[in-house]
């Protein structure tokens, strides 16, 4: 049976193609992502970002002075990709139930950088 969906699928379907003419030259393509038409790998890959926004955060991590460790764990970090205990308890994964360091809170990233007392501490001698 056929619902008022798809009757009304139909007649947009039907709006769309109403003003369309047929001819008896072959089909051809047309690569919509490059000015000529034409498909190249170039052109693909730039489609690949069509849309997205540019952010410029990687120079923070990748092109500054600090070691490579630390680079890639300021990258880890970034992406919320360093296995604390909330990621492991996501995973179903055995975690301690609180932060290690101070035994107060949940232990989450934004905890053991910015608020666990001891990483304060450390942050406080260091700065």
């Amino acid at each position: 049976t056929i619902g008022i969906q798809e009757i009304g699928e139909y007649l947009q379907l039907w709006h769309m193609i109403e003003h369309t003419t047929l001819s008896a030259e072959p089909d051809h393509l047309l690569w919509k992502w490059s000015s000529k038409g034409t498909y190249t790998v170039q052109s693909a890959y730039l489609a690949t970002f069509h849309g997205s926004t540019a952010c410029d955060a990687w120079k923070l991590t990748w092109k500054c002075w600090a070691p490579p460790r630390v680079r890639f764990f300021h990258w880890l970090a970034h992406l919320d990709r360093c296995w604390t205990a909330d990621r492991l308890a996501r995973r179903g994964l055995q975690h301690p139930a609180c932060c290690p360091l101070c035994d107060q809170a949940p232990e989450t990233l934004r905890h053991l950088l910015l608020a666990c007392p001891f990483s304060r501490q450390v942050w406080y001698e260091i700065l």
